[in-house]
């Protein structure tokens, strides 16, 4: 059947969330220099960041933690590791600013908007399938310009489960009014976006800038969607 529906993953796969996030980073590292040791520059605490950042979104993805402990720890181990001790307030408080300042960037991945406006003109129905909290994700879209090509945005909050869950996905084909046969999903995550989609049935291809592998399951840029949906690479 062809494929009529493609459903996105947002963060890291469209809207470029490690450059948005250093941006944001940056400016509270700047703001905060008096916690931070001479010996500890804004590259270690990015680094830092980036690495703690990415292992609790990959428990969150498993449900070994859950998104209020996140949301609460997550400045608190960046600046532990970096024997920097904080309270559970100033987390909180570091995490808020984080939140308030992400929505507002706008880079994104490269090829990313040229390639949503070329399946936008070939008559495909795009969404968007998210872990990240509707409102936020909403402006995070119209920052980087892109909310415009995009039908339905299913979000855990608005689904009541998140990816990588069956239920979302179900969801989202429910709401999008597609089918398994006529939809692929794209994203950067092999559990929660990957394995979730296949596990309910839908079609999937993995988005990794480091691999240079482009076929019909895999891609390095997103530009190479165009190809596999014209059929330059049979699905």
């Amino acid at each position: 059947m062809e494929i009529r529906h493609l459903f996105f993953d947002l963060d890291h796969t469209l809207w470029d969330f490690e450059k948005n996030s250093e941006i944001c980073i940056r400016q509270i590292y700047e703001q905060h220099l008096a916690i931070f040791p001479e010996n500890i520059g804004f590259d270690a605490f990015f680094q830092k960041f980036s690495t703690i950042n990415s292992t609790m979104w990959n428990q969150l993805d498993l449900s070994l933690i859950t998104h209020e402990y996140l949301r609460i720890f997550r400045f608190q181990k960046v600046l532990y590791a970096l024997d920097i001790e904080i309270d559970e307030s100033f987390s909180l408080e570091l995490n808020q600013m984080l939140l308030d300042l992400l929505p507002h960037q706008h880079h994104l991945m490269d090829d990313a908007f040229d390639t949503l406006e070329v399946l936008v003109q070939r008559g495909y129905k795009m969404h968007i399938i998210s872990n990240g909290y509707q409102d936020i994700q909403i402006r995070k879209m119209k920052s980087g310009g892109i909310y415009h090509f995009f039908d339905q945005i299913i979000t855990n909050d608005i689904a009541g489960a998140r990816k990588p869950e069956k239920a979302i996905f179900d969801f989202a084909l429910q709401m999008a009014n597609a089918i398994l046969e006529n939809s692929i999903m794209i994203g950067d995550n092999l559990i929660a976006d990957i394995e979730g989609a296949r596990n309910a049935g839908l079609r999937a291809i993995y988005f990794n800038p480091e691999n240079d592998v482009n076929d019909t399951e895999n891609i390095s840029e997103l530009k190479y969607l165009l190809e596999i949906l014209k059929g330059h690479i049979i699905l």
